[in-house]
């Protein structure tokens, strides 16, 4: 270390020490605690890799008996790094969004960052604004789950800040992508329905035509399981909704029966759409599973606890926020944005009362 890097490394310390009286624990006091050097803690919270677990250990035992805080001015100062994520998603009034947004922070904690958390509100406006906070250099780097973005606006991610992808676009993503294979993932779960004896099943949330979306893929899926295995389709038993809530779950059941449609079998687009269907179907005097079987769509944590419980498709939201996580930050620490590449992660049917395994 040159006299030049020395001295910044040294203001850089001090910057993070206040002033004795200012009541606050020092770096200085971290150290002594853990029996380490100064520089050893310092690069401890800057996560430097090669360092032994039994370090670590004592710092962070240092650390938590100290109450010591970081400040976080300084360390960006020495770093260039805020040691801060963006999460943009669509809207976390959906459940599966709130719970994958607390994986995705678990998964960042883990490797010393944390996560400044967006919701668009399902707002193209500000869904096009989501790169802002890492191009003004607020956060290090990007994770983001767009809705309502057009093929045309793949420019929107032009650049080489660290990004990833979540979700099915209408685009190809310009940095690593991580999804679900919704096709898929919709012909297992009415498969399921049809070897239950399922004959006349909708789909509640589809949509047959349109750009690339969670909807158009799960209706696709949807229809070839139907052609599979030798079923009709009928058009009529596809259900589009604005919105994928309990509400439009209820009135889709309805408009089906109102219709002269008695689906035996239901494959809601997501969780809400499936209980509000199920509310609706034992509203009006028919039973689950017995005469309608129900299917939903991200197993999210009312699942297990809804009546009866509901069976549903595993989107795997721990791998998707491992996988994101972990991409994003090697991507920071390289100093620019990984290859164009995408990834299915897995998917399952996890089978409840509400249609049972066959």
């Amino acid at each position: 270390m040159d006299d030049g890097d020395a001295k910044a490394h040294e203001t850089a310390r001090e910057a993070s020490e206040p002033r004795r009286g200012s009541g606050r624990v020092t770096l200085r006091e971290v150290a002594a605690a853990a029996h380490v050097s100064v520089a050893t803690v310092s690069n401890y919270l800057s996560g430097y890799p090669y360092m032994r677990a039994t370090t670590k250990e004592r710092i962070e035992r240092a650390i938590g008996e100290l109450g010591y805080v970081a400040n976080t001015a300084a360390r960006t100062l020495k770093t260039g790094r805020t040691g801060l994520l963006t999460l943009s998603v669509s809207d976390l009034r959906q459940a599966y969004f709130a719970e994958l947004s607390e994986r995705i922070i678990a998964a960042a904690r883990d490797r010393g960052y944390g996560v400044l958390i967006e919701s668009t509100g399902l707002d193209r406006a500000r869904e096009l604004a989501s790169p802002t906070n890492v191009l003004n250099h607020a956060t290090d780097g990007l994770i983001v789950s767009p809705a309502m973005l057009t093929a045309r606006d793949t420019d929107v991610f032009a650049g080489d800040y660290p990004l990833v992808m979540l979700g099915v676009q209408p685009f190809t993503p310009p940095c690593p992508y991580f999804v679900v294979d919704n096709v898929r993932a919709a012909y297992d779960a009415t498969t399921h329905l049809i070897q239950a004896g399922c004959r006349r099943i909708a789909i509640i949330g589809g949509e047959l035509s349109g750009p690339p979306s969670s909807r158009t893929t799960r209706a696709l899926g949807y229809r070839r399981a139907l052609e599979a295995h030798g079923i009709a389709f009928d058009q009529r038993l596809v259900r589009p909704v604005k919105d994928w809530n309990g509400l439009a779950g209820a009135r889709a059941v309805t408009a089906l029966l109102d219709d002269g449609l008695r689906p035996d079998g239901i494959l809601a687009c997501n969780d809400h759409l499936a209980f509000g269907a199920m509310r609706q179907v034992r509203d009006l005097g028919m039973n689950i599973p017995e005469d309608v079987r129900v299917v939903g769509f991200d197993n999210i944590d009312e699942a297990r606890f809804s009546i009866p419980s509901l069976t549903t498709v595993d989107q795997s939201a721990d791998a998707v926020a491992a996988k994101a996580v972990g991409s994003v930050i090697a991507q920071i620490e390289a100093g620019r944005r990984a290859p164009a590449m995408l990834e299915h992660v897995p998917h399952r049917l996890v089978y409840r009362a509400s249609s049972p395994e066959a």
